[in-house]
């Protein structure tokens, strides 16, 4: 009987290298591939500089930098390089939110102002108090006025060099000022910004209409009940616990010689600037630190994430649906439910984003378990092969991720 057990668990081991080796030359082969699409899709000639990762429950599967960071073609962009991330930082409010709702700080039912040092109402209802969730869901009914939102694009420096653009509603590095002043002069009466039209007319949690400043002010309702700063509290709750080390909300929290610059083309640099309304779209980070996020989310929607428990997890991806236009559509908290994207066909949970210089997409499949990131270095406005290049990029991911599924 131990003979022909010590004959079995040898067979069993040759079987299990052998499976093993090919399962290992399957995957190289995979990656092989997949680097030489993104290398095709590169020459495009669009972008100056991009870097992509594939995660699973386990982690990171692929991650790697194309083209450069700088507008000398000196500085390599990494899987490491780290640039500001524009909506995809939102994704981070929602998980804060949740964590402070489990640390007994908040309900995302309570009206957003037992928490507010201001007062916040829709001047249309103002009987009708806006909720934590409508901040959430976009259904707050605070609008993105362009002459307000602006202001939150704020320049780090006066001088610029001839070859960095300058975005005429950037503001000048003296107009600087907290998020909580920001929020009192645009959102409360006798603000400096302030006017009626910011609301909707339409009652809080009736419509969704997608607002920058909204979500921007659910951060500084965490804030204020937790009673730490947003940035203290999602590097300590998100941030270390994934040790996302090369993530954060200033230049000042990363090291500055892995940032990338923005490009308007890729012989054209954009003007540093920073968000006043950071939480919405200041997150600086990698693709390899957005790639340990997006993994923890895939674990989170399969019940086993560290970093919120099961019950927070099935709020943060619980589908609530809107009608707009005549179609159904899904969203979480801070989360969108999409079924194609940059004309793929795909089962998708995550989010996108853009701003000056910026183009970023983060999703993943609830249902093969593979996730995705791409982060871009230059704007998607000035010239026409910009686009085309990202939609290659995402092809490309997606045939890996149908690859490594099977």
């Amino acid at each position: 009987m131990k003979n022909i057990f010590i004959i079995f668990f040898a067979s069993f081991l040759l079987f299990s290298c052998q499976y093993g080796h090919k399962s290992e030359k399957s995957q190289r082969l995979a990656d092989d591939a997949l680097t030489k699409s993104l290398e095709l899709a590169y020459r495009k000639d669009g972008i100056r500089g991009f870097s992509v990762a594939v995660v699973d429950e386990k982690g990171l599967v692929y991650n790697k930098g194309f083209g450069f960071a700088s507008l000398d073609q000196i500085k390599a962009y990494t899987a490491h390089s780290t640039q500001n991330i524009a909506s995809i930082s939102k994704t981070l409010i929602g998980v804060a939110l949740l964590k402070a709702q489990e640390l007994g700080k908040l309900n995302i039912n309570d009206p957003i102002n037992d928490y507010l040092p201001f007062k916040v109402v829709n001047p249309h209802y103002p009987e009708i108090p806006i909720l934590i969730k409508h901040l959430a869901y976009h259904t707050s009914s605070i609008n993105d006025l362009d002459e307000v939102y602006a202001k939150s694009y704020v320049l780090s420096k006066d001088q610029h060099d001839e070859n960095e653009g300058v975005y005429d509603y950037f503001n000048k590095p003296e107009t600087h000022i907290s998020l909580k002043d920001f929020m009192l002069n645009s959102l409360t009466q006798g603000g400096k910004w302030y006017q009626k039209s910011t609301f909707l007319d339409s009652k809080p949690g009736e419509k969704r209409e997608y607002s920058n400043i909204g979500a921007a002010l659910c951060a500084l309702v965490i804030e204020s009940a937790v009673e730490q700063d947003y940035r203290i509290f999602t590097r300590n709750y998100i941030m270390q616990p994934l040790e996302m080390n090369s993530s954060g909300w200033s230049v000042g929290d990363i090291d500055s010689l892995g940032r990338s610059r923005l490009f308007a083309y890729k012989g054209k640099m954009i003007a540093e600037y920073s968000l006043i309304t950071y939480a919405d779209g200041g997150l600086v980070t990698s693709s390899h630190d957005m790639g340990l996020f997006l993994s923890e989310l895939i674990k989170g929607c399969n019940g086993s994430g560290k970093l919120l428990t099961k019950e927070s997890y099935n709020t943060l991806f619980e589908k609530q649906r809107f009608i707009d236009q005549d179609e159904t559509e899904e969203y979480g908290v801070f989360m969108e439910f999409r079924n194609d994207f940059l004309q793929v066909k795909n089962d998708m949970i995550g989010h996108n984003g853009s701003d000056p210089g910026v183009f970023t997409a983060m999703y993943f499949n609830p249902t093969t378990k593979v996730g995705k990131v791409v982060l871009v270095n230059t704007d998607t406005d000035f010239t026409d092969i910009v686009w085309p290049e990202i939609e290659e990029i995402w092809k490309s991911l997606s045939d890996y991720e149908s690859m490594i599924s099977k």
